[in-house]
This record gives structure tokens, C-alpha cells and sequence, in this order.
């Protein structure tokens, strides 16, 4: 029987360990420069980190488990999750957003918002068709009105004309009973 073969040497082995050394190293600096600056009571920041620690922001950017521990301990992205979390917490209060859609004039639960760009296209054609319709037939119907509002001014002098001329009539009437 024979051996098995034995594995190949690992040609890059020594450059991983010495990677992984070089990590493990960043992460232990920028742990200890993160406790002192916590400790002075100053902001963690990529600036005061170089200050202390002399690391570079692109050190611990390559590195992920640093790039985490920066993240949890930053001044500046600490008072963004904080912003983040009160404005999540007052737009619940706020009902959702309710009061934005109000000011916009928007209904909260408007069908349009759901429909995609086609079906919009096609709701807003149908809807010009459908006004331009309604159009035409509101010019029709002023049309009428102005040919009824000419009938009724005529009919109106007409009336007008009858009325003096009965006027005229029975006046003349009444000269003649008198003069007999």
C-alpha cells in the first residue's frame, strides 16, 4: 500500500500569518486609542485617532473587524444613529407621516402611489381624453345657453313691444269712450 501523497507546502502560508499579525495589530491599536480617547473624554474621530494612535482611516478601512469597532465607538456616526433613531421615533408619533401627505394635499393612502409608470401614463392619457371630452360637451352646452339667452332677450323685446303697443291700444280705447 502506498502513502497518500503529502499536501503540497503552503507557498503564501508565512504572508497569511503575517497579514493576520498585522490585523490583529490594528485592531489592538485602535482598540487602546479608542479607550484613551474615551477616557480624556474626547470625540472619536478618524482625526483624533491618527493623533493618538498615528493610524491612518484607510488602516482600519481595509480591516473589518476595525472598521466595526470604529464604527460602535465614533463620535460623529454615534450622534447620527442617535438623529436616526429620534426621527424614526417621532415620525411614528406623528402617525406615519400622515401630517406631510396633509400638506401636500396627497390622501395616505392614495391608489395612485402604488401604480407603475406605464399604468400611470395610461391613467393620465385616459383622464385628458375623458377632460377633453367633458370639454367639448361643456362648449356645447354653452353654446345652447347663449342661443336660449338670445331667444329669451327676443321674446323679452318682443313682450316688451306688446305690452306698449296694448297700452297704446287701450289708452285709444279710452279717448274714444270719452269723446262721444
Amino acid at each position: 500500500m502506498t502513502e497518500p501523497p503529502t499536501p503540497a507546502r503552503d507557498r503564501y502560508g508565512h504572508l497569511r500569518a503575517y497579514a493576520a499579525a498585522q490585523k490583529r495589530a490594528t485592531v489592538d491599536r485602535l482598540k487602546r486609542a479608542i479607550a484613551q480617547l474615551e477616557e480624556e473624554g474626547r470625540p472619536v474621530s478618524t482625526f483624533t485617532i491618527r493623533e493618538v494612535s498615528g493610524l491612518d482611516y484607510m488602516a482600519y478601512y481595509r480591516n473589518s473587524e476595525a472598521l466595526a469597532l470604529f464604527r460602535r465607538h465614533s463620535t460623529h456616526l454615534s450622534k447620527e444613529r442617535a438623529k436616526a433613531q429620534a426621527n424614526r421615533r417621532t415620525s411614528k408619533q406623528k402617525g406615519s407621516g400622515q401630517e406631510l401627505f396633509r400638506e401636500e394635499g396627497i390622501a395616505p393612502r392614495d391608489p395612485l402611489l402604488n401604480y407603475n409608470k406605464v399604468r400611470l401614463v395610461a391613467e393620465v392619457r385616459s383622464a385628458c381624453a375623458e377632460r377633453d371630452q367633458m370639454e367639448q360637451h361643456y362648449r356645447l352646452l354653452a353654446q345652447e345657453h347663449m342661443r336660449c339667452g338670445l331667444t329669451i332677450a327676443r321674446l323679452e323685446a318682443q313682450l316688451a313691444e306688446y305690452l306698449a303697443f296694448m297700452e297704446r291700444f287701450r289708452s285709444s280705447l279710452q279717448k274714444e269712450e270719452h269723446e262721444p
